[in-house]
């Protein structure tokens, strides 16, 4: 089993209504997902699809989930997987699948990199890591979700024309994923995070960007291409 350092804090923010407490217990054993015990392709998590699902995405740290609800109903032909382990946003976001009737969409509860370990390589089109906690004091620094190690693990899971999505409000953040880039082979990469203001077209709004673009904070958004091995 992999051994990694947590990379959030609490698993709740507050105390759970009796709706979620029931959408938690009933419909995570429908639209839940359990951590496989080997290597295994997304498809497996979607067995009733029956061949429709030709592409699988990941978000990572979806909060309460609006961004990945609103693409899983603009895209219903695409299996879309959410980790989070915070469960009042997995009770929001397992309400909002079952008031949308959603079919293409599993969540897992818990730390990300455990379920991405076990995913088969090169079996994504997309990965979406938006706004992981900063951990801002260096003491702390440790429990970053983005490690050199796991940038390396997310980018051997997108296909050749996929696309590792990464935003962050947190300049020093930012500043170290660039200086972990610089450590994995085969990647060239611009450096200036001046450049890395751009908001990706495919990027629906969530409320971490909501909230860091009221406080006057500048947003990051670095996009990594498998095929070209490169980032901008």
């Amino acid at each position: 089993m992999l051994r990694v350092i947590p990379s959030y804090g609490r698993k709740r923010s507050h105390g759970l209504s009796d709706a979620q407490k029931s959408d938690l217990t009933n419909l995570y054993s429908a639209y839940g997902m359990e951590l496989p015990s080997e290597m295994t392709d997304p498809c497996a998590f979607f067995p009733d699809n029956e061949g429709l699902y030709k592409r699988f995405v990941v978000e990572i740290g979806f909060g309460n989930g609006e961004r990945l609800v609103n693409h899983a109903i603009l895209k219903p032909d695409v299996g879309f997987i959410g980790c989070d382990p915070f469960e009042n946003g997995v009770a929001h976001i397992l309400g909002a699948i079952r008031e949308h009737g959603l079919k293409n969409v599993r969540i897992f509860n818990g730390d990300a990199r455990f379920l991405i370990e076990k995913l088969r390589n090169n079996s994504l089109c997309h990965i979406y890591v938006l706004f992981p906690d900063p951990w801002r004091k260096r003491r702390h620094h440790k429990r970053r979700l983005l490690s050199t190690n796991f940038i390396s693990t997310l980018i051997s899971k997108i296909t050749v024309a996929g696309v590792l999505v990464i935003a962050t409000d947190h300049e020093d953040y930012m500043v170290n994923i660039l200086e972990n880039l610089k450590e994995i082979p085969n990647i060239s990469y611009c450096d200036k995070i001046d450049n890395l203001f751009a908001r990706p077209s495919c990027q629906l709004s969530t409320k971490y960007e909501q909230k860091a673009s009221l406080s006057g904070k500048k947003n990051y958004y670095l996009r990594i291409h498998s095929a070209m091995r490169a980032f901008y």
